[in-house]
């Protein structure tokens, strides 16, 4: 049986580096420019839930971390970035993104 979580980590030849944190059918993305930087996560501008909602994700380590969904993006919009990031080596330009 599949889990429904997956913590997904992408790293460019340059540094850059993408992970994803999938809960089910919701995932959060992360980009760091290089390692040590405060990144950049996603939002979900099409967000419509209670304000101070959260999503539970479970990283490799076992370790539980709680993300605002407000932060979470379809798991297809996820992916979409992931395979973006795969082929071009850059931030996926249609994420709508906040600087950390």
């Amino acid at each position: 049986m599949e889990s429904q979580y997956d913590e997904i980590w992408l790293q460019s030849p340059e540094g850059q580096s993408l992970c994803a944190l999938i809960n089910g059918d919701r995932g959060w993305l992360m980009f760091l420019r290089e390692e040590g930087d405060s990144g950049f996560s996603s939002r979900n501008p099409d967000y419509d839930g209670p304000p101070d909602a959260e999503i539970t994700y479970v990283l490799s380590n076992g370790q539980h971390d709680l993300y605002p969904a407000s932060w979470a993006l379809p798991v297809n919009e996820v992916k979409k970035a992931l395979d973006y990031f795969k082929r071009e080596h850059k931030q996926p330009p249609f994420v709508v993104w906040h600087e950390d």
